[in-house]
C-alpha cells in the first residue's frame, strides 16, 4: 500500500508539473489570440456604427441606399459581433487567473458551434461585395462614406469597407489554425481534449464545405481566402548591415519578419515590413553587387579558419580533454557569422507606394528563380480583396496563427533544435549514375546543391544527356560545411531552363559511412535517379596541422599521415577549381605566381585550413601550379615506376589502328595499381573529363590536358631513366606519356 500511494504521489506531481507546462504555452498561444481578436472586434463593431448610421438614413428622403441593400451588405455583422465580443471576455477570463493549468476547451467549442454564421457571411460575401461596389458606382455620397472608414483613431489608420467586410473572412482561416495549435499542446486525458477535438471536427468540416483544406492553388470556393506560397529565412541588407530575416510571401502580401528568440528551442517572429503585392516590383537582374554599400563585409575565409580551429578544440573534449563550455558558445557564434555572410546572390524588391528599395542575399540560384517566379506569377492574379489596405496587425495575426505548423522553404539551420544530431563537415563523396522513368528521350541535366548552415549552394552539375534512359556515371566530391541536406534537381535544357523534378536528401551519420552506398532517389511518381554516396568525416578528411613534409614526400606517408585515401591537396584544388575555374582560358596551361606558389607550399607542409582558405584568395592558376607541383615533386609517378614499363610498352607496340585494344589493355594494367593510387587517378580523370566539357570556353582540349598532365602522372623510374640516352629518351616518353593519358580519358568518355 506504501509503493501504491507514492505512486500515486508521483503522478499527481507529475502531472502538476504537465499542467504548469501546458498553462504556459497555452496562456502564450491565448496572449496572440485576444490580441488579434481585439482588432477584429474593433472592425465588427466598426462596421455596426455605419450600418446604424446608413439604417438611420432610410426614414429620410434622401437615404444612402436601400434597406434591402443594406441588409445584404452587413449580413450577420451584428450576429458576428455579439458571438466574439462574447468570446474575448472569455479569453481575458482565463488569462486573468496566473499559475497552473488552464481550461479553454467550452469557450472555443461554444465558438465552433457558433460557425453556421461564418458560413452564412461566406455564401453571402461576394453578393456583399458587388452590392457595395454598386452603390458606390450609382451614389457618391455612399462611396464617400465608405471609401475611408478610420478604424483607430490614434494611428489614424482607415480602410474600406469592401476590407472590413473581408476581415471575417481572413479570420475563418485564423480560428481555424489557432484550434490546431491548442489541440496540439493538449494530451488525450486531458478535460480539454474532447471539447477541442469536436470543435476541431466541426471546423474541419465547414473547411471542407468550401474547400480550403491545404489548398496552395486558388479555386472558385476559396479566391477570397489568404494563402501563405512561400516562406524561408533569408538575408537582408539594412542600413549597410546584413540582418537575418524570415520572408513571407502570401497571395496578396509579402511580409518580412525579425526573429525573436524564446527559449531554448523556440523561435518567434516580429514583423518589419510588408508590402501588398499589387505595389512590389521585382528586379530581376542578378548581377547588381557593385551597387551594394555593405558597412564591414565579413571575413569569411577567417571566420572558416576560427570555426575550424573551435572544431578542432571540441574533438579534443570528445577525446577526454575539458575545455569547457565557451568553445560551444563561440561554435554557435561562428556558425550565425556564417548563416549571414555566405550568401552573396542579390534579390531586389521594390516598393511602388514609397519608392523604396529592398536587397535581400540568397545562396541558390534555384531559390532566387522559385522566389521570382511565384511573385510574378501571384501579382498577375492577385485580386483578393481587402488587398488595398493590408494592416500590420491583421499580417502578424496571420503569421503567429500558422507559425506552429510552418514549414520553411530552405534549408533547416534555423529550425532545428537541440536533440537534431550534429551538422555534418567533412567529404560527400556522390556518383550521379542513371535515371529511369521518362516516356521519351530528352536533353537532361542534373544539378546538386548542399546546404551549408541552412543555405543551399549549388555544388556540381552534370553533362546534358539526351537519352530516355539516361546514364551519366558521373563521380563528384561535395564539400559539407554544416549540412545537414543534399537537393537533386532535374533539368530540361532549354533557352530557359525547365525545372522537371527535385529531390531533397535528408543527411544523416546514422547511414553515411565511409564505405560506398547505392539508393535510388525517387524524383517523382514516375522518375527514380541511381546514386551513390560514401562519407569522409571532418577529422579525417583534411591533413593533420602538425608540421611535416608533403612536397617530395611519398604516397603511402602523406596518406598514413592524413588519414584518408586521397591526399587533402589533392581534392582542395579539384574542388577549387571546380568551384570557379572551369570557364577560365588555359586553366591548366597557364602559370601560377611564383609568390602565391610558395605561401601555398608553406601553407599545406603547415596548415591545411590555412591552405585550404589561401586557395580561396589566389588566383585560379596558382591553384593548378600548385596541384601540378605536388604531383610532379612525388618521389614515384602515381602510375608507378613498376608499371611504367608496361604502359609504355603496350602503348608503343600497339597502334593507333588497334585503338580499341589498346585501350582495352591499358586498362588491364591500370587494375593492377595499388589501391591509393588508382582512388587519386580516378579522380583526377573524372575531373578532367569536367574541364574538357567546357572546352568551349576554357580552350583545354583532351589532347592539351593529356600533354600538361601526361608527364606528371606517368614518368620512368629513377634507374629506369639511368638505362637510356636521356635527350631522346626524353622526347619519346613524353609522347607516351601524353598518349597513354589521352587513351585513358578516351575510355572515360565512351564509357559514359
Amino acid at each position: 500500500m506504501i509503493y501504491v500511494y507514492k505512486y500515486i504521489r508521483f503522478k499527481s506531481y507529475a502531472l502538476a508539473l504537465s499542467g504548469n507546462a501546458r498553462g504556459a504555452k497555452i496562456r502564450s498561444i491565448l496572449s496572440s489570440i485576444i490580441h488579434s481578436e481585439t482588432i477584429y472586434v474593433e472592425c465588427l463593431n466598426k462596421m455596426l456604427q455605419y450600418k446604424r448610421a446608413i439604417h438611420a438614413t432610410l426614414g429620410t428622403s434622401q437615404p444612402v441606399i436601400k434597406e434591402e441593400e443594406e441588409n445584404t451588405i452587413f449580413f450577420k455583422i451584428d450576429e458576428l459581433y455579439d458571438v466574439h465580443t462574447a468570446f474575448l471576455s472569455d479569453l481575458k477570463t482565463i488569462v486573468a487567473h496566473e499559475g497552473g493549468d488552464v481550461l479553454i476547451g467550452e469557450p472555443f467549442k461554444r465558438l465552433a458551434d457558433m460557425f453556421d454564421l461564418y458560413s452564412a457571411f461566406l455564401h453571402n460575401y461576394g453578393q456583399a461585395i458587388d452590392t457595395v461596389k454598386k452603390c458606390s458606382a450609382n451614389n457618391p455620397q455612399f462611396k464617400k462614406i465608405v471609401s475611408t472608414i478610420v478604424v483607430n483613431l490614434q494611428t489614424e489608420q482607415s480602410l474600406t469597407l469592401e476590407d472590413l467586410l473581408h476581415k471575417p473572412v481572413a479570420r475563418v482561416q485564423i480560428n481555424a489554425l489557432v484550434f490546431n495549435d491548442l489541440l496540439r499542446e493538449t494530451p488525450p486525458n486531458h478535460p480539454d481534449h474532447q471539447p477541442l477535438r469536436q470543435a476541431q471536427k466541426i471546423i474541419q468540416m465547414f473547411l471542407n464545405q468550401f474547400n480550403v483544406v491545404n489548398q496552395r492553388l486558388p479555386t472558385e470556393s476559396n479566391r477570397n481566402l489568404r494563402r501563405m506560397v512561400r516562406n524561408s529565412f533569408i538575408v537582408e541588407l539594412v542600413d549597410g548591415h546584413r540582418k537575418l530575416r524570415h520572408l513571407f510571401l502570401f497571395n496578396d502580401v509579402i511580409a518580412c519578419a525579425k526573429y525573436k528568440a524564446l527559449g531554448r528551442d523556440r523561435i518567434d517572429y516580429e514583423l518589419k515590413w510588408y508590402i501588398p503585392l499589387k505595389d512590389v516590383t521585382v528586379y530581376e537582374e542578378s548581377d547588381t553587387s557593385a551597387d551594394l554599400k555593405e558597412s564591414s563585409p565579413a571575413n569569411i575565409s577567417q571566420v572558416k579558419r576560427n570555426l575550424r580551429s573551435v572544431r578542432d578544440q571540441l574533438t579534443l573534449e570528445a577525446n577526454g580533454v575539458r575545455t569547457g563550455d565557451k568553445y560551444r558558445r563561440k561554435l554557435a557564434d561562428l556558425e550565425s557569422q556564417l548563416v549571414l555572410a555566405t550568401p552573396n546572390l542579390v534579390l531586389r524588391l521594390g516598393n511602388k507606394a514609397n519608392n523604396k528599395t529592398i536587397t535581400f542575399f540568397l545562396s541558390s540560384d534555384f531559390e532566387r528563380t522559385q522566389w521570382i517566379d511565384s511573385i510574378m506569377s501571384l501579382k498577375q492574379k492577385c485580386t483578393l480583396p481587402g488587398a488595398n489596405t493590408i494592416n500590420s496587425l491583421e499580417v502578424t495575426a496571420f503569421i503567429v496563427a500558422m507559425q506552429k505548423g510552418m514549414k520553411t522553404e530552405m534549408g533547416s539551420y534555423l529550425m532545428r533544435n537541440t536533440n537534431d544530431e550534429s551538422l555534418l563537415v567533412g567529404d560527400l563523396h556522390m556518383g550521379v549514375q542513371g535515371l529511369q522513368g521518362l516516356e521519351q528521350p530528352t536533353d537532361l541535366y542534373i544539378c546538386i546543391e548542399v546546404d551549408s548552415y541552412g543555405h543551399y549552394f549549388r555544388k556540381a552539375t552534370t553533362k546534358i544527356c539526351r537519352s530516355q534512359t539516361p546514364m551519366w556515371n558521373e563521380s563528384f566530391m561535395l564539400e559539407l560545411e554544416g549540412s545537414q541536406n543534399v537537393r537533386v534537381l532535374l533539368y530540361e535544357e532549354k533557352e530557359r531552363p525547365l525545372l522537371r523534378a527535385k529531390y531533397i536528401l535528408k543527411l544523416s551519420r546514422s547511414w553515411l559511412t565511409e564505405t560506398t552506398q547505392t539508393r535510388n532517389l525517387k524524383l517523382s511518381e514516375t522518375l527514380e535517379l541511381t546514386a551513390t554516396f560514401r562519407f569522409v568525416p571532418g577529422e579525417q578528411c583534411r591533413g593533420s596541422n602538425k608540421p611535416g613534409a608533403l612536397f617530395g614526400a611519398k604516397m603511402s606517408q602523406v596518406l598514413k599521415r592524413e588519414k584518408r585515401d586521397i591526399p587533402f591537396i589533392i581534392s582542395a584544388c579539384i574542388r577549387e577549381v571546380e568551384r570557379r575555374g572551369m570557364l577560365e582560358v588555359g586553366c591548366y596551361r597557364v602559370s601560377g605566381s611564383a609568390s602565391d606558389l610558395a605561401k601555398l607550399k608553406k601553407a599545406f607542409e603547415s596548415d591545411a585550413y590555412e591552405a585550404e582558405q589561401l586557395l580561396r584568395e589566389v588566383d585560379i592558376h596558382s591553384v593548378t601550379g600548385i596541384l601540378k607541383t605536388f604531383l610532379r615533386e612525388l618521389p614515384e609517378a602515381l602510375f608507378t615506376d613498376l608499371l611504367y614499363p608496361r604502359f609504355f610498352e603496350t602503348f608503343s607496340k600497339l597502334t593507333n589502328n588497334n585503338e580499341a585494344t589498346r585501350i582495352n589493355e591499358l586498362l588491364k594494367i591500370f587494375e593492377e595499381l595499388p589501391p591509393a593510387n588508382k582512388a587519386s587517378i580516378n579522380l583526377i580523370l573524372d575531373h578532367l573529363i569536367r574541364v574538357h566539357e567546357k572546352e568551349a570556353d576554357n580552350k583545354m582540349s583532351l589532347h592539351n590536358l593529356a600533354m600538361v598532365f601526361g608527364p606528371t602522372l606517368l614518368r620512368p623510374g629513377q634507374t629506369q631513366v639511368k638505362q637510356k640516352d636521356p635527350l631522346a629518351a626524353s622526347t619519346v616518353d613524353v609522347m607516351a606519356q601524353a598518349g597513354i593519358l589521352y587513351c585513358f580519358l578516351q575510355a572515360r568518355i565512351k564509357k559514359d
